[in-house]
Parts: structure tokens; sequence; C-alpha cells
């Protein structure tokens, strides 16, 4: 689903991405972790076109430089916050169903999968932190795309918003979705992937791919990752 080789990315002359490769199959859920500057983000946004770099990443069989529109419809994105001014969450969805090319038929079904059915004419300015990013993440899923991109979505959630979003995702998690999350939370990354990689300093750290399960464990045991 996912293929990246010796991606390259610098901004301004610096180095930010220095030969990153990685392969992700379909169905499956992979972490990318690591401290905040270490590029998690920058991969995504390689993966999402949205950077000019150097080497190679394939969405679905589509190169993402050669074919983007191909590429970027096999995926839906939850950034690390949402920008939705003052709209309606209906009408957020329902703009950004047209800009995908996707029907409105199935935008309060994805109203109710992230729990804000109730809150369809609601402006979104008057929803909390974790009411928008569940909205962002009904957005990411329109169209029912095979892969989910998730930037650090719970960041700056209170504990329930976290666990209201993860047990959202962790729902999506089956053998025809694929999920890539950047993540510094060990919570949520046992929750929602099957291995890690981590990325220090625009590299993958070789021998650091290890089973999200482990880190659960640890996590349990009080233990350090």
């Amino acid at each position: 689903m996912i293929e990246a080789l010796d991606l390259r990315l610098a901004i301004d002359g610096r180095p930010i991405l220095d030969g990153v490769s990685f392969h992700v199959a379909r169905g499956e859920s992979v972490a990318l972790v690591g401290a905040n500057g270490s590029g998690k983000t920058s991969i995504l946004r390689c993966l999402l076109g949205l950077v000019p770099f150097a080497g190679r990443a394939v969405i679905d069989g589509h190169d993402v430089v050669g074919e983007p529109v191909a590429a970027r419809a096999r995926l839906g994105y939850v950034p690390q916050k949402a920008a939705f001014g003052d709209v309606r969450a209906g009408e957020a969805l329902r703009f950004a169903a047209r800009l995908r090319g996707a029907g409105a038929g199935g935008i309060p079904g994805l109203l109710q999968l992230v729990g804000l059915a109730a809150h369809a004419e609601a402006r979104v300015r008057t929803f909390s932190g974790g009411m928008q990013q569940r909205l962002a993440l009904a957005v990411a899923l329109l169209g029912d795309p095979p892969l989910l991109l998730l930037d650090e979505p719970s960041a700056g959630l209170d504990q329930e918003g976290q666990e209201l979003l993860v047990g959202i995702v962790a729902r999506l998690r089956t053998g025809r979705r694929t999920l890539l999350l950047a993540s510094h939370r060990r919570e949520e990354v046992g929750a929602l992937t099957d291995r890690v990689l981590r990325v220090d300093g625009g590299r993958l750290v070789p021998g650091a791919e290890r089973c999200a399960q482990v880190i659960a464990l640890e996590k349990r045991r009080g233990g350090r990752s």
C-alpha cells in the first residue's frame, strides 16, 4: 500500500529527511515514533505530496509525484489540529465531499460513526478539541479511502478526548484498511498499530522496528521504551 524509497527533504538548506525507506503492506497498521522534530510529520507530508522531496513515494501503486491526484484519492489524512473556520459540521463535510468528488449520501453515517450526529448543524468553533479531531477523522473517511494517515491525532486532547478518538480509529482497523500513524504516545501506538518504525534525526533507526504489543506490555509493567 505504501512504498517509500530513499526519501530526502531539505528546507532552507537544512536536511530534514535523510534517506528514509520503508514499506507498509495493505491492511497493516504502522506507527512512526520519535521525538518532536525527528521527521515523522515530514514523512507524512512527502506521502501527501505537500513538499518537494527527492526519492520516490508510491501509494497503492500510484506515484505521489507522477500521479498526485490518483495517489491522494487513495488516502485520508488527519492532521494534528484541523482548521474548519466558522462553519457547521455538516457544511464542512459537504464541502470536503465536493472537493474529493465523493457523494454526500454517506455523511450522516460518518457523523454517527464519530459521535457527532447530534451536532451536524452546530458551528465547529463551538466544538471541543476532541470533537474537532473527530470531525477531521470523518472528513478523512469521505469516499472510504483504503489508507489513513494520522499525524499526532490526539495531541493536545484531554484524556476523555484521547480515548474517544483512539476508540473510533481502533474500530476502523480492518483487513482492508491500512493505517500509518505518527505519534509519541505509547498508549495510542499500542492500541492502534502492529509495528513501529522509530525516526531519529530524519532517519529510520536500524533494528528499532518492534511490535506495538511490546510497547503496551512495557507500559503495563511500568517499563520504558
